[in-house]
């Protein structure tokens, strides 16, 4: 998740309180990811949410909260700018806003932030909040150190 986020997003999420999962009554109604945010410089909401269900087709689908930004302080058009002056060449991996999931409804049955929100981070927060921050290279194989303790 460290991946996504910009070093405006990890301003902008010191503000956060409180994440909540919530799951509807049947898979196919989906679930909903609430952030909760104290007052903050860069948006209005308290809240920002995102819902996740199978639409009228049976095809995934999402909708979510519309970010009210405060003058000046949209981090997701700050971020395409930085891009764009940064590389003239545009490049997928460039990470976006995290912000910017908040806004795209794209390909819902492929947004991996919300699965891996509502599937390894709500129910095991800890093992996140705990660890030190690693590159990805170099937290290949940690799930090997428990195997050492013989």
């Amino acid at each position: 998740v460290s991946a996504l986020l910009g070093e405006e997003d990890e301003e902008a999420l010191h503000y956060l309180t409180r994440v909540e999962v919530t799951e509807f009554e049947d898979i196919k109604s989906g679930y909903r990811i609430d952030f909760y945010f104290d007052e903050n410089p860069y948006f209005e909401n308290k809240v920002l949410s995102k819902e996740f269900h199978l639409n009228e087709s049976g095809d995934p689908s999402s909708k979510s909260t519309e970010i009210k930004w405060k003058s000046g302080k949209d981090l997701t058009k700050r971020s395409s700018q930085t891009q764009n002056k940064a590389s003239r060449k545009r490049q997928h991996e460039e990470p976006e806003s995290f912000f910017t999931w908040f806004t795209d409804h794209s390909d819902a049955g492929a947004d991996e932030l919300g699965e891996v929100i509502k599937d390894d981070i709500w129910p095991n927060p800890l093992q996140y909040y705990l660890v030190p921050d690693m590159d990805d290279e170099e937290g290949e194989g940690e799930e090997d150190d428990d195997d050492e303790e013989e």
